[in-house]
């Protein structure tokens, strides 16, 4: 695409001798549009196929165990993923506390492609001769350990936020066993409430603890966001029904315009529309209790909605640009 403007300046910068004749050159080339950067369309490419291969293992497990065995299956896929961990920690430049640039364009890719395959290759091994028996749950909390410890070392946010989800997981499904046999009045549900509602505040202490330690601080973000998330999805659980969910829908309001007032203040963009969304399904679902008459109802959350979306949209012109985003 042709720019104007870009191709002027250009010009103009290149007759008050700022810009050298390669400059120029490079330059001229992106104005005309004959430069244009792959970037994007390579890393998505990358990301497709590491979603490729991983569904691709997930189709052998389940097609090919007859005819390979499980123990050869299980001894490939380990193997794949070895390699793939090897050329990791070959690339890869020391540990630094700090934010490290990426020694190679696919570097992150392959990364995560190792311990997906790895992580599968412990899934399958449970399923097929379940060495942990009964405690089949914690191979989740292994594997949120491994990509944890493979996110500080090679820097990958990516694997951080899988280590907190895989983390959130097992909490999920040993809720129902660990909960109830140490309060025995919580049913399924509840337990498995109050463990999201734990993680969640979990997850946005370990953000602040990153920043104030200075270790790996560009990881806050990612665990900030979704301990948020955990947190308000825990309290709008029981907005609904129930002998409680007034008081969810009143704490979900309350939490959600104190975290979007806190986000406000702090230039924290995506917390603020959080916030923001938390409390506004709060404010409908107790409107659409007042409100008889369905038509009113759907009118009122078109035109809020609405509102909604153009308000946020004006609002973040507001915000500075975030780091994280």
């Amino acid at each position: 695409m042709i720019s104007p403007d870009l191709a002027a300046a250009v010009n103009r910068l290149e007759e008050e001798d700022v810009l050298g004749p390669e400059q120029v050159r490079l330059f001229g080339r992106v104005a005309r549009g004959e430069l244009v950067s792959l970037s994007v369309a390579l890393h998505g490419l990358l990301y497709l196929g590491v979603v490729a291969l991983t569904s691709g293992v997930g189709l052998l497990f389940r097609n090919e165990i007859a005819n390979l065995g499980p123990l050869s299956i299980a001894a490939g896929v380990g193997a794949a993923a070895a390699l793939c961990l090897a050329w990791v920690a070959r690339r890869s430049p020391p540990f630094s506390a700090g934010e490290v640039r990426s020694p190679h364009f696919a570097f992150d890719y392959v990364l995560a492609l190792g311990a997906l395959l790895a992580a599968a290759d412990l899934a399958f091994v449970e399923g097929q001769f379940s060495p942990l028996g009964e405690s089949w749950a914690f191979h989740l909390l292994l594997v949120s350990l491994g990509y944890a410890a493979a996110a500080f070392r090679f820097d990958s946010r990516t694997l951080f936020a899988l280590s907190l989800t895989t983390f959130t997981a097992w909490r999920g499904v040993a809720a129902t066993s660990v909960e109830r046999a140490v309060f025995g009045f919580f049913g399924d549900t509840d337990a498995v409430r109050l463990n999201a509602l734990a993680c969640g505040l979990a997850f946005v202490a370990i953000g602040r603890a990153l920043v104030g330690r200075n270790l790996k601080a560009h990881f806050e973000p990612t665990a900030t966001h979704l301990g948020w998330l955990l947190i308000l999805q825990a309290i709008a659980w029981g907005i609904d029904d129930g002998p409680t969910a007034a008081l969810h829908r009143l704490t979900l309001v309350a939490v959600g315009g104190g975290l979007a007032w806190f986000a406000w203040r702090g230039g924290r963009f995506a917390l603020f529309v959080f916030g923001v969304l938390a409390a506004y399904l709060g404010l409908m679902i107790a409107l659409a209790e007042a409100v008889d008459e369905t038509t009113v109802m759907l009118l009122l959350v078109a035109v809020s909605a609405i509102a909604l979306v153009f308000g946020l949209g004006a609002i973040h012109r507001l915000f500075p640009k975030e780091a994280e985003e």
